[in-house]
């Protein structure tokens, strides 16, 4: 999971390459207990997709879900799709996949360098932590620029 800064807030490593299906629940249920309340928007591709999902975010309290159909979509549901907030939705789940990135290629995790479970777990936590790291110090820049505008 992302928060708005960019910072990892929570990730999973999935037993047996679990189905993005399977991973929407735990994800929410996780993010609630971080932060206290469901996000304001949930939103993820459309190997995430189904209508328990879906119904399940609803009910944990997500304002706005967007996970996009699979295969033919029904003209209530293309509908939606084409709304603006959804379309939006879909643009703050693509400024994940740059982070997915700057962790495999600018921290290497393309490649994990410790064998075995164990040793993965470990080397994905120190990206991830690495990563973070990275993004407060942006942050930082980008609030002490603005502090020096408006100074």
């Amino acid at each position: 999971m992302k928060s708005r800064t960019g910072i990892v807030s929570h990730y999973h490593i999935a037993a047996n390459n679990a189905a993005d299906v399977q991973q929407w629940k735990p994800a929410l249920d996780e993010h609630k207990r971080i932060f206290g309340r469901a996000p304001h928007l949930a939103t993820g591709d459309r190997g995430f997709w189904s209508a328990e999902n879906e119904t399940y975010a609803e009910e944990l309290g997500v304002k706005r879900t967007v996970l996009p159909g699979r295969g033919r979509l029904s003209a209530k549901r293309a509908a939606r799709q084409k709304e603006r907030w959804f379309r939006r939705g879909q643009a703050w789940r693509a400024g994940i996949e740059p982070r997915i990135s700057t962790l495999k290629h600018c921290f290497e995790m393309a490649r994990a360098f410790y064998k075995g479970a164990t040793g993965f777990e470990r080397y994905v936590g120190c990206c991830v932590i690495a990563q973070n790291l990275v993004a407060m110090i942006r942050a930082l820049k980008v609030k002490s620029k603005d502090q020096c505008r408006s100074g």
